[in-house]
């Protein structure tokens, strides 16, 4: 799982399901958590297991299926050596203004565009008090707005660093709309299992 996968699966399991009829859904919730115990959103991050299921077990179309739920979740250019994203879902759209919305969540945010950094270094530079900062953290990765880049040596004990799945979010409001665009770099972009699928 990488890229901007745990970012887009909630939105693209909820358009998944309304593509499938009744049956087609039931069956392929029973295959994916009987064969490989997990379920759609969490198979987006493991992209391979429900490309199995969709194409071999249920005999449908599964480029088809995902390319078409994936133009109603985020619209893809490419830009040089970046791929600049535009949000279409209203409902991940609504989830990252929230997010961008809190001031602390920004800052930390902000540190991690051009760094890999540890959680500790992140509230130091953030200057975010560890109670709350901690909570944002982990909800920034649950969310998929930062993900795990490396690891460090740190006291003996191997710890995790991060990194903003961005480059850059450009947000702009119009009269009757709200445009929420990103940027990603060729190496987070690549890490994604279920884009270019």
């Amino acid at each position: 799982m990488g890229g901007i996968d745990r970012l887009i699966a909630k939105a693209l399991s909820q358009k998944i399901k309304q593509k499938l009829d009744e049956d087609k859904l039931k069956n392929l919730e029973r295959k994916l958590f009987l064969e490989h115990g997990m379920s759609i959103k969490l198979s987006i991050e493991h992209f391979d297991k429900l490309s199995l299921v969709l194409n071999n077990i249920l005999n449908l179309d599964g480029k088809k299926i995902i390319n078409e739920c994936l133009n109603e979740v985020i619209k893809i250019q490419k830009k040089n050596d970046k791929y600049s994203v535009k949000i279409i879902d209203q409902n991940l759209l609504d989830s990252l203004l929230m997010l961008c919305g809190d001031n602390e969540t920004r800052q930390m945010l902000n540190c991690l565009f051009d760094n890999d950094l540890t959680i500790p270094q992140i509230l130091n530079e953030a200057q975010i008090p560890k109670t709350s900062g901690y909570r944002k953290i982990e909800n920034l990765i649950i969310n998929g707005l930062i993900v795990e880049s490396g690891k460090v040596l740190s006291e003996s004990k191997r710890i995790s660093k991060y990194r903003c799945v961005f480059d850059e979010i450009k947000i702009e409001m119009n009269r009757n709309d709200i445009l929420l665009q990103v940027v990603i770099n060729k190496k987070i972009y690549d890490k994604s299992t279920c884009i270019d699928f």
